[in-house]
Parts: C-alpha cells; structure tokens; sequence
C-alpha cells in the first residue's frame, strides 16, 4: 500500500475533525471529548454499568470514570451502587442529561450535513454502505480476537 493511500490517515482526519465540530458546539454545555456519546449510550442503554459503558463505548475505565464523574458533577447523569454487587456503579441519565440530547443529535446531524455536503445520493449510499461494511469487518475481528484470549490460541 502507498504512502498516500493510507486509510487510517484519512479516517483519522475526518475523525480529528468530527470531534472539534462537535467538542466546539457543546463548549457551552461543558461536553468535552467522549462526554457527548456516553449521553447518547444511556439515552438507549440507561442503567447500565460503567464497565459496561467503557466496553460499548471502546474506551478504557479510567477513561470513564473521568467521563462519568464530569457528566455527574454537570448534573447529567446520576451513578448508584449496584443492588445485587455493590462493587459495581449503574449510570443514569437525569432530566438534564434527557434535555440535552436533541441538541447532540442536531449536531451530529449538521455535522453529517457538512462531511456529506458534496456527495451524491449516490455517493452518500455507497459510503455509508461501505463504512458498515467496515464497521461489521471491525466487530468481526473483536469477536475473533476476544475469542483467541479466552482460549488462549
């Protein structure tokens, strides 16, 4: 593969700029870096636990927890302790954190506006085919790797 057809790269860079669009539209809301997609994630997954949240998300604990102690100490989400393990913190998402949530997904609905914004219809179906065709390949090769650590082959 050429220096110049780099995938990563240019994933990378639309990447690099989704998350400045995004990390400059809720400045105001105090939703820095993955603040944002673990609102979303409890808006559809809410009570779940944190490790669970960190694993979804591909992100690691500790930056969870960071991410979670924000968004608690904003008032969006709200942790108890697990009834049945009290090891393990459950997040939900408050009426705050529930408020906010049209205004991300308007923001990322601009934010596809701009990226797809010289694309065809065409185009636009191919590439999103495409990037889940990529996604699925990913969540392919997780599920393999997973599997050869658990069996140890």
């Amino acid at each position: 593969m050429k220096q110049s057809e780099r995938i990563g790269a240019k994933i990378g860079f639309i990447f690099s700029h989704n998350h400045f669009y995004i990390e400059n539209a809720l400045e105001s809301y105090n939703l820095k870096g993955p603040m944002f997609a673990f609102l979303l994630t409890l808006s559809h997954k809410d009570g779940c636990s944190q490790e669970s949240l960190a694993r979804y998300l591909k992100l690691s604990k500790a930056t969870a927890t960071r991410a979670i102690v924000a968004l608690e100490k904003e008032g969006y989400v709200y942790r108890t302790k697990d009834e049945g393990d009290r090891r393990i913190y459950r997040v939900f998402i408050s009426d705050k954190g529930r408020e906010i949530i049209p205004l991300i997904n308007k923001i990322l609905y601009e934010w596809n506006q701009i990226l797809l914004s010289e694309f065809t219809e065409e185009e636009e179906a191919i590439f999103r085919k495409l990037l889940d065709k990529g996604r699925d390949t990913l969540i392919e090769f997780d599920k393999k790797s997973e599997n050869k650590k658990q069996t140890g082959i």
